[in-house]
């Protein structure tokens, strides 16, 4: 054999090397039919797309029952390992009620900027983002408010023992009123486990103080399954209802999510 050979040898397998993709990136974690947030980013250069429909009833006292159809959607985008985009709507909302609409929903722009990066499968230390986000007033009432909010967010998520995760949000928002702002508490947690390799269940708790200055605090509990189909493709399902204050008797979710290489 020449002492060429082996070079060529090399580069040939370096060549083969060089045409195989890249690994297989995590399985897809949807943050939906959940409400709480997730520090695990997009992978950089991926659009994951979170879609589904919404139906909920909502009882008031003196009034009729509202009953409210939407579409929702959120894109999220990886901009760099630390740092995505996300863009969530309601492409269409019909509410049946003392008012009766139909049209588009409100529009919310937010940025999730990842500080701390869990170390895969430690328990410690957790992975850590902010998220500020601003609620753009597409809608009028009864869609939406028809004012411009807009808040900030920490987001953490734990890997726990016993393969639980938990992720949890903290944070407020200021809510536009007819005159002036009224600052909002916002906070939640979601306790989930895989309960095979492909499906995921959860349940979550879900706390918000009063969103108009003559309402109370909203407390309610939401749990559903997500159901992996491929490493790129999830299919989901949830519950919620309210607990305490004035909200929602039930919503119930249904959708699916996917994952895009740009």
């Amino acid at each position: 054999m020449s002492e060429a050979a082996p070079r060529r040898l090399a580069l040939a397998a370096l060549l083969a090397l060089s045409a195989v993709g890249p690994a297989h990136a995590a399985s897809i974690e949807p943050d939906r039919p959940e409400l709480t947030e997730s520090a695990r980013l997009v992978p950089r250069g991926s659009l994951q797309l979170e879609t589904g429909v919404v139906f909920s009833s909502e009882r008031r006292a003196g009034t009729s029952t509202e009953h409210t159809f939407d579409i929702e959607a959120d894109l999220r985008i990886g901009v760099t390992r630390h740092l995505e985009v996300d863009l969530e709507g309601e492409p269409f909302v019909r509410v049946r009620g003392p008012q009766d609409d139909t049209g588009f929903g409100d529009i919310t722009l937010g940025v999730r900027y990842r500080f701390v990066e869990a170390f895969e499968d430690a328990l410690w230390p957790p992975s850590l983002a902010v998220k500020p986000f601003v609620k753009l007033p597409v809608a009028d009432q009864p869609i939406g408010t028809g004012r411009l909010d807009g808040g900030v967010l920490l987001l953490a998520s734990f890997t726990l023992p016993w393969e639980f995760e938990l992720e949890a949000n903290l944070g407020g928002a200021a809510v536009g009123q007819t005159r002036g702002y009224l600052g909002q508490a916002l906070a939640s947690a979601s306790l989930s486990r895989d309960l095979t390799p492909s499906l995921n269940g959860f349940l979550e708790l879900l706390f918000s103080s009063r969103e108009e200055r003559d309402d109370t605090a909203h407390f309610a509990i939401n749990t559903g399954l997500v159901y992996r189909v491929t490493p790129r493709f999830a299919v989901d399902a949830g519950v919620q209802t309210s607990l305490l204050g004035r909200g929602p008797d039930y919503v119930i979710r249904a959708g699916l999510s996917v994952r895009f290489r740009r």
